[in-house]
């Protein structure tokens, strides 16, 4: 069967007729567009979402423990030593949030008071992570002011104080809604509560960064008077990708009295618009795809009319009708091949520098990420390959089989 490459080869090479040179041309060019586009976006979405999970866990914990209820954890020292002893379980924290309005001079701000347990090993806080220069998770603990005043600390986003114009060592007042206020006949009156800001914190994740504001456990217990003022047991895994097992043996041990949520429920909303929108391109850029490998079939039909004394000769020499197929099928994969390597390498390419030099710039407002990160997978790239060369095979059984059906006297008669 050497000399089917070798005829399939010749004809590859062979000048044609300009009509079935610029048809052969545009198979190439659809093929190597579709793969080019195909490959960039696949590389974009899987960015994307690289990008909004390591934000989001850099601000949140991989599974989270609470009451029914929204109740204050019962014995959370407890908890948290029958949480950790849980096969697969890194370390938990207890933690707790309050909504809270920001105010310095004129300037205010809404927030999210997270506490933070100062008795915890730092590696165990996400909060050390995202930490900027000279801010200390210890600076949270209470301190005496030149006034004599004794304040407790906080630590804010970088957006949440640049929106408050608040900087470290300012003084600000945290006015609580839902507190332990004095009563009054509207209800009960906010608390203020006075905080001195002792550090900055930047996640990169801008819903984080622009809202969520740090401080101890201890002064969370001051705000609420409660005993036990964690209402959250913050859960980190030795495997991420365990979270569902590990959530699943936690509700079992824990029994009904209990929620477990874990990181990718919380943000499914966002996952899944990444999920349907990497769908929605996928068929689209197919579709372009599809439409160029029809440009190998006009291609194939036109070669067949063209070859219509070499197909008869070869029949009449003793070719089988699988080889002259084959020829055909050959042709066809090689205008496939071409515009799927082109494409593919252009696609790589792209995604590559457009990611090196942060190309595209974002709103940080409206999409958490100042730049599109663009993560290059070869699995992704081998497997749009893989679809075009098999959109192109489809395209060369028609014409290949024609040519196949061939009857040497025929051809002979019509060349």
């Amino acid at each position: 069967m050497g000399y089917v490459w070798f005829i399939a080869w010749r004809y590859t090479r062979a000048r044609r007729r300009a009509a079935l040179s610029i048809v052969a041309g545009l198979a190439v060019i659809g093929i190597t567009v579709g793969v080019w586009a195909l490959t960039a976006v696949l590389a974009f979405q899987s960015g994307m979402e690289a990008e909004l999970q390591a934000k989001i866990l850099a601000g949140t914990a991989h599974l989270n423990v609470l009451r029914r209820g929204g109740r204050p954890l019962e014995n959370p020292g407890d908890l948290k030593i029958q949480v950790t002893r849980l096969p697969g379980v890194r370390s938990a924290t207890v933690t707790t949030y309050r909504e809270a309005l920001l105010s310095s001079g004129s300037r205010s701000a809404a927030s999210v008071l997270k506490a933070v347990d100062l008795t915890e090993s730092p590696d165990a806080l996400e909060l050390t992570r995202t930490l900027r220069d000279g801010s200390r998770l210890a600076d949270l603990a209470p301190t005496r002011g030149p006034d004599g005043t004794e304040l407790d600390g906080v630590i804010l986003g970088k957006r949440l104080a640049q929106e408050a114009n608040l900087h470290v060592g300012d003084v600000v007042e945290a006015l609580l809604p839902q507190s332990r206020g004095e009563l009054s006949p509207f209800g009960r009156l906010p608390t203020a509560y006075t905080f001195r800001v002792v550090g900055l914190f930047e996640s990169g994740l801008y819903e984080y960064d622009s809202a969520w504001a740090y401080i101890s456990l201890d002064a969370a217990q001051r705000l609420t008077g409660e005993a036990s003022p964690g209402t959250v047991l913050q859960v980190m895994l030795d495997d991420l990708q365990t979270y569902r097992q590990v959530s699943a043996a936690l509700q079992a041990q824990l029994g009904a009295d209990y929620v477990i949520e874990d990181w990718a429920t919380l943000n499914r909303t966002a996952f899944a618009a990444l999920n349907l929108q990497r769908l929605a391109f996928a068929v689209v850029i197919g579709l372009v795809i599809l439409v160029a490998a029809l440009n190998i079939v006009t291609t194939l039909v036109l070669l067949v009319t063209e070859k219509r004394r070499d197909i008869a000769i070869l029949r009449a020499m003793g070719a089988t009708p699988r080889a002259v197929l084959l020829i055909f099928v050959a042709q066809g994969l090689a205008l496939g091949l071409a515009g799927a390597l082109l494409g593919g390498t252009f696609g790589a390419a792209t995604a590559l520098v457009c990611d090196h030099y942060a190309l595209i710039q974002l709103d940080e407002r409206i999409y958490s990420i100042s730049s599109v990160p663009f993560r290059f997978s070869v699995w992704d790239t081998l497997t749009v390959l893989g679809v075009a060369l098999g959109m192109s095979l489809l395209a060369t059984i028609y014409p290949a089989w024609r040519a196949a059906t061939l009857h040497p006297v025929d051809g002979l008669r019509h060349a």
